[in-house]
């Protein structure tokens, strides 16, 4: 009865953790905390409000728990006071700490929390929550973003997060913002721009409409550009890969005219056009066509029509010819063309696809090409440049990777001459194999590579899957693997499978174990960092629901 009483004044009911029993002499069930005599006639004095020497008390605890239960206390304290230790709670080590911090913050925010929330983004396991806690706090949290997108040093990680947060608060404030990075000199950050004003429904004004259309226009010449490459690049090696990726880009380029198109004209009529187009059927086609043709300016219409038609390839490009004309390339050329494009024309996958195929042909005339991509911060062009280097010339090899510096030359080493671990390339060339993953785009999938870590493991070996041990799934890549809960065998992985993304038992010490059958190879990834990326990646999303 005194438990319930207490749930019902606020503070107690947020967690099951901690119990009320005046005799502290019995033990407590289930190791819950038993409140103690004093911190109880504390919480009836103050009306049921939770003091600050309470919070303050549970807040440098060296126990997660407490601070964990802090973090939930401080949602039901009306003491503005009390903002100081959430401060300190936003940027906790402990993981379950800081993500009931960043849930309080919603409710408990101020100037100083948001900015805390701010900092947060450019942590990918908390990155998530905390855009959807800036999100749901609303506009206030606008000037703040402002200032941290403009901050001296900032990422472009944490730029194109304010920027996607932005797109979701929406709201006037949020559409005239945007429109000011509309020229920003990173042209990825500028593509995000356009997705968020897209998202928060902003249609051109008169002084915007020219900007939006030079848009729609660059779209369409890297479409013709692209079109062309496809028939340029050849049928040797690796060519179908790269054509396959080009074929996504020209899909991504078209899914932007739609969203560019819907900031200039009315959305609905917009829409009824896509879902007629991806009908698939000629009726739907034509009809799309129609209506475009009704509403469009004359001058989009002679751009856009011939890219959404059901037109060949050769149709298109000789539509396309007058207002976007290209000198035709023989293959090599159109190779050293795309490695060196912008990363909004080119995407870091074709990239890599055209650096196989050079190095698997061993073609010389690239080897320039090739050293200059070894300093690429991305990983995997930097990997796979090295690669196609060594496959051509292994002197040039020796000689320019020490200019890489002793970290980065021994991964190379590693990967390279020795093999010990699988590079960003092979992981996204598994990745494809993979039932779960099929018809992902590979460039999504060199984003999944990136956040996954190799693990080997030798036959016998045994390794615990439960959460307050890690918190990780695995596939795996060779091998097999028996699984174990409480001790007895319930299956067995083998190559392709995903391990420990589900785990319905209750996650107490080795519940979860899994022994390699074979000697093992598999890659890890963190479960908060694969749920950001498919924050990011609708398509790949649905894969995964329909998969579970």
């Amino acid at each position: 009865y005194a438990q319930e009483r207490m749930n019902e004044i606020k503070g107690l009911s947020v967690s099951d953790k901690y119990v009320i029993r005046l005799d502290e002499t019995r033990a407590s069930a289930d190791e819950k905390k038993i409140l103690s005599r004093s911190d109880l006639q504390m919480i009836i004095e103050n009306g049921g409000d939770i003091t600050k020497s309470r919070i303050q008390k549970l807040c440098r605890s060296s126990n997660p728990d407490d601070r964990h239960y802090a973090a939930e206390l401080l949602l039901h304290t009306s003491r503005d006071e009390c903002n100081s230790f959430l401060l300190e709670l936003l940027f906790d080590a402990e993981p379950k700490v800081r993500n009931t911090a960043i849930k309080t913050s919603i409710k408990k925010s101020n100037p100083e929390v948001i900015n805390a929330l701010i900092d947060n983004l450019g942590n990918p396991v908390y990155s998530n929550p905390s855009m959807n806690a800036l999100v749901l706090i609303g506009a206030v949290t606008l000037p703040a973003m402002e200032s941290a997108f403009y901050r001296s040093g900032q990422t472009s990680q944490v730029m194109l997060r304010i920027i996607q947060v932005m797109g979701r608060i929406g709201g006037s404030k949020s559409k005239e913002m945007l429109w000011g990075k509309i020229d920003y000199p990173n042209k990825v950050i500028v593509s995000q721009v356009l997705l968020s004003l897209g998202e928060c429904g902003f249609k051109a004004g008169i002084s915007q409409v020219t900007r939006i259309k030079y848009a729609i226009e660059a779209d369409i010449a890297d479409i013709r550009w692209n079109l062309s490459a496809i028939q340029e690049v050849g049928d040797d090696g690796f060519a179908d890969q790269i054509k396959k990726s080009l074929r996504w880009e020209i899909q991504n380029d078209i899914e932007h005219i739609y969203m560019l198109l819907a900031m200039l004209y009315d959305t609905r009529s917009i829409q009824l056009v896509k879902e007629n187009i991806e009908s698939g059927t000629s009726e739907g086609i034509t009809y799309a066509i129609e209506l475009l043709d009704v509403f469009l300016s004359d001058q989009l219409k002679q751009r856009v029509i011939p890219v959404l038609d059901d037109l060949t390839d050769n149709e298109r490009i000789n539509k396309l010819d007058d207002f976007f004309p290209r000198v035709k390339l023989d293959t090599k050329l159109v190779l050293k063309f795309m490695i060196n494009r912008d990363f909004t024309q080119a995407n870091r996958w074709t990239k890599a696809c055209i650096l196989f195929q050079i190095g698997t042909q061993r073609m010389e005339d690239f080897k320039l090409d090739l050293i200059a991509q070894l300093f690429n911060p991305d990983q995997l062009i930097r990997e796979i440049a090295a690669w196609a280097l060594f496959q051509i010339d292994q002197n040039d090899y020796y000689e320019n990777t020490p200019r890489l510096g002793a970290g980065l030359r021994k991964e190379l080493d590693d990967l390279i001459l020795y093999t010990r671990k699988m590079t960003v390339f092979e992981k996204v060339l598994f990745f494809q194999r993979i039932a779960v993953f099929e018809n992902i785009p590979g460039i999504t999938l060199s984003y999944l590579a990136d956040i996954s870590t190799e693990i080997r493991m030798m036959k016998g070996a045994s390794l615990t899957l439960d959460e307050m041990r890690n918190n990780d799934f695995y596939v795996i890549v060779r091998g097999s693997v028996q699984f174990f809960q409480k001790g007895e065998k319930v299956s067995i992985f083998k190559e392709g499978q995903f391990v420990g993304e589900m785990l319905s038992l209750p996650n107490f010490l080795n519940t979860n174990i899994i022994v390699a059958n074979t000697d093992l190879v598999a890659l890890k990834f963190n479960k908060d960092q694969f749920y950001e990326l498919l924050a990011d990646n609708v398509n790949m999303s649905e894969r995964i629901l329909a998969f579970i």
